[in-house]
């Protein structure tokens, strides 16, 4: 069996397409890996009422420090319902830079608003991610 030049030429073309597609989809999935391998390593997680929200400094991208009261332990023992919560969030206003660190910053504005949030805690307490959370 012989292969045209031409035939081989296309059949080139599209391995190569193939084998960059694959590295592109690849590339995507490893987006949103690092902080979903870090909410499954968390050894708490804490569902609470947010009581109150208060900026502890005016930039751009600060922290806040967040009280609740727990609703439920999604995970681990450190908490009970009704247990005061006490979290440093990091937060930032609407249009600032996209966060690469861990955890990611929630925007402040939805955070002083919420009424329930979710925090993923490492072993030794400190937060690994937090989310707005609805209960409906």
């Amino acid at each position: 069996m012989t292969v045209r030049p031409r035939a081989m030429t296309g059949l080139l073309c599209s391995l190569a397409l193939s084998v960059g597609m694959a590295d592109a989809a690849r590339a995507d999935i490893g987006l949103g890996q690092g902080d979903s391998l870090a909410r499954a390593a968390a050894t708490d997680v804490v569902v609470f009422n947010v009581v109150r929200v208060r900026p502890l400094d005016g930039g751009e991208v600060a922290s806040c420090r967040v009280f609740g009261r727990a609703i439920r332990a999604e995970r681990g023992k450190r908490f009970r319902p009704r247990q005061s919560v006490r979290l440093i969030v990091p937060c930032a206003t609407q249009g600032a830079d996209a966060s690469d660190a861990t955890p990611k910053w929630v925007d402040r504005e939805a955070l002083v608003r919420s009424a329930h949030g979710r925090a993923f805690l490492g072993s030794d307490g400190g937060l690994i991610a937090y989310e707005l959370y609805d209960l409906n």
